[in-house]
């Protein structure tokens, strides 16, 4: 009934479980009361959600329905794709920027920006209110012309008239549906306008994630937007601005592979037109750009270029504590053509001086194949008996929003970077305020000393070279890994995800302490412990001192590592339950409801089978979960629902898998993607020197 009549769940905050069964010997924790919404209910009540309290004398926690903030606020200026087709736009944009350029051309470009937006919200069209008033007095016109061509069909004045409404309206719904297609973010749709209700969905659904923070302090103790807007703020300005670090011991600390003369004179090397052109042809065709090439002749960025918009998401769907939210950056398009000028040239030489356990972002580093490689480890240790080893997966606290920036210029001229190069990044990272985006509005205004934004295009790069010291310090202090089959393994990383393979003795793991409490001193990045995880083989004995000395409490028999279960046994079908489930999730409800046929079967093609395809990568399914997917993505292309079991299939779900040209819809069978991932192994395997491709040949001899 649920599904039938399209309910959704309402946005919550405040906890995860509503129910508790009050016993300690076998205790039960599960969300069993939701509140659930139509659509009708989301056009009357657009911020409305739901908290989750504690409970005092009943097994259900008690639930509070909340409207909103009533509060308007006025949202700050989005470039709406329509307006390209509007002939009013391209003259207001020529006219923006017909002035002749002198002085610096940056600061010339943010005026030119400022009265383009200045110009264009002056007129009527720049607000989509005005497309839906438009629409509306057209619909009215055009139900009154067909009225009086019914008594009068033949009327040439009539059918003129009601031709030349038709075809206003077309262009009107053409933006309508531009608008509503921007504001969804659903790239895989290719025809959104055929699935009109889905978006205005997806739309309401990223709106209570956008409004989730608002409404946690609003639920807690705070009334008013003002007292709201002020303690967001002063969370994020102390997050930014953490006590001043001096870097005095960045000798400890190996330097490791470094740039010849030759690669690091390169990259300072002349930045032509081609250059700019290719990195903003690299974007998508809905965002678009000599200011750039000044900054690279004269090393000078406006502060104004690199002022930022924070998007506050949150970490999951039931967040209790403002901490739990993850800052996003949405950095104006001059400053991402900038850095991503810089980033390119970074890209082929951080191969040079990173070590291949480090993977994400580079080129043939795939971070399936560090998932892969790890469970091989894990299951042919435990296989040789498994003694004396652990593997730790560390939790860093807030990565990209603690890292010193003072550690990364040391790191830059330690690595062999040129002066000028690691300048240009200084003017790009440093001296950076933000505001923060909450209810679409534009919040605050603060300073920041320390961390990497987490959408600019170098921050990936240069947390790279943090991560990097990390690893030589390991390697430099005599850290032990695992050891199997020759191949020696102390760690592997994806970015901020640390998998730690080592010996389980006292000194080996004083060792990895003391490594971790220098890093963190130098670099800002610590541990968290109490989201870290540690598993040992079945007959490990020392298990509670090694957790002593790594203050690390949680000791599981299965790590969840990049979103795949990694464990010393072989995985049962019990570990892909999880896996199952959120399929599941995603093929039924509104989203199922709402779209077309059409517009499921992209979704089957382009969310669905690329979720399959990760865990296919990094994992080995078995064949009653693969069953499972063949069931479950039939019944929903073809019934709009998964559990449907009663219904007939007419046409068999391998003839869905054949190719358009055979007959079928182009739907990649499970087996051709495993087949497909296999043969990329091997061709790896042979033309890369990654770890897992040393491993394999190590272990298995191949020729």
């Amino acid at each position: 009934m649920i599904f039938t009549n399209s309910l959704m769940d309402l946005h919550s905050v405040g906890r995860k479980f509503t129910w508790y069964n009050q016993r300690s010997d076998n205790p039960i924790h599960i969300k069993l009361d939701r509140v659930l919404v139509n659509d009708s209910w989301l056009k009357e009540f657009p911020d409305s959600f739901y908290s989750l309290q504690i409970s005092s004398c009943s097994d259900h926690c008690p639930i509070i329905v909340h409207s909103g903030m009533t509060n308007q606020v006025r949202h700050r200026f989005h470039f709406k794709n329509y307006w390209t087709s509007i002939d009013g736009f391209w003259n207001i944009l020529l006219k923006a920027f017909s002035e002749l350029v002198t002085g610096n051309p940056f600061p010339h470009l943010c005026n030119s920006l400022r009265s383009l937006k200045a110009s264009i919200k002056s007129e009527s069209w720049s607000s989509y209110n005005s497309v839906s008033r438009h629409m509306d007095a057209l619909q009215k016109n055009q139900m009154y012309l067909l009225e009086r061509l019914h008594a009068d069909p033949y009327n040439t004045v009539f059918n003129l008239s009601l031709k030349d409404v038709n075809a206003r309206i077309a262009v009107f719904s053409e933006m309508h549906a531009s608008w509503i297609i921007q504001r969804a973010k659903v790239k895989w749709l290719k025809q959104g306008e055929n699935d009109l209700k889905f978006l205005y969905g997806k739309i309401r659904c990223r709106r209570g994630n956008s409004n989730s923070v608002v409404n946690l302090l609003a639920s807690a103790s705070l009334p008013s937007r003002s007292e709201v807007v002020s303690t967001i703020t002063q969370h994020f300005w102390e997050l930014y601005n953490p006590p001043h670090r001096i870097i005095d011991n960045l000798g400890m600390f190996p330097v490791g592979s470094i740039l010849t003369d030759f690669v690091a004179n390169d990259l300072c090397s002349f930045v032509n037109d081609n250059d700019i052109k290719a990195v903003v042809f690299m974007g998508s065709s809905s965002a678009s750009p000599r200011a750039i090439k000044s900054f690279f002749s004269k090393g000078y960025m406006p502060n104004g270029v690199k002022h930022t918009a924070l998007a506050i998401i949150p970490k999951h769907k039931n967040v209790v504590n403002i901490s739990d939210y993850i800052p996003i950056a949405l950095c104006n398009v001059g400053y991402k053509i900038t850095t991503k000028v810089i980033a390119c040239r970074l890209k082929p030489v951080m191969p040079l001086i990173i070590e291949n356990n480090l993977v994400s972002f580079l080129k043939s580093r795939i971070s399936t194949d560090n998932i892969l490689l790890a469970s091989d480890i894990l299951a042919t240790a435990n296989r040789k008996g498994g003694a004396h080893m652990f593997c730790a997966k560390l939790d860093i606290k807030k990565a990209f929003d603690s890292v010193n920036r003072e550690f990364i210029f040391a790191r830059l001229i330690q690595k062999g970077f040129p002066s000028t190069f690691v300048n240009w990044i200084k003017m790009c990272i440093s001296d950076v305020k933000f505001s923060i985006v909450l209810n679409g509005a534009l919040e605050g205004f603060f300073p920041s000393t320390a961390w990497l934004r987490q959408g600019c295009p170098l921050s990936p790069y240069l947390f790279f070279l943090v991560m990097d010291a990390f690893l030589n310090i390991l390697k430099e202090r005599g850290f032990i890994g695992i050891y199997a089959d020759n191949f020696n393994l102390t760690h592997l990383l994806y970015a901020d995800d640390v998998l730690v393979f080592g010996e389980a003795s006292s000194h080996n793991c004083h060792k990895l302490a003391s490594i971790l409490r220098d890093f963190g001193n130098s670099t800002g990045l610590y541990v968290n412990f109490d989201k870290s995880a540690i598993m040992f083989p079945k007959h490990q004995r020392n298990q509670h001192d090694i957790c002593q000395i790594l203050s690390i409490h949680n000791i599981t028999t299965k790590i969840t590592y990049l979103g795949i279960p990694l464990s010393f046994h072989r995985l049962k079908v019990e570990d892909f339950l999880p896996f199952m489930d959120c399929i599941n999730n995603k093929m039924n409800g509104w989203k199922a409801n709402l779209l077309s046929f059409a517009g499921r079967l992209q979704y089957l093609k382009f969310t669905i089978q690329n979720t399959i395809s990760y865990w296919i990568r990094g994992s080995i399914l078995p064949k009653s979960v693969c069953k499972y997917f063949k069931k479950v993505s039939s019944r929903f292309l073809f019934f709009c629902d998964s559990s449907q079991s009663k219904k007939l299939h007419m046409i068999s779900w391998d003839t869905i898998c054949r190719p358009k040209h055979k007959g079928g819809l182009g739907v990649h069978s499970i087996n051709a993607i495993q087949y497909a991932y296999n043969c990329s192994v091997i061709h790896r395997l042979y033309n890369n020197d990654s770890p897992l491709s040393i491993w394999l040949k190590r272990k298995y001899s191949s020729p």
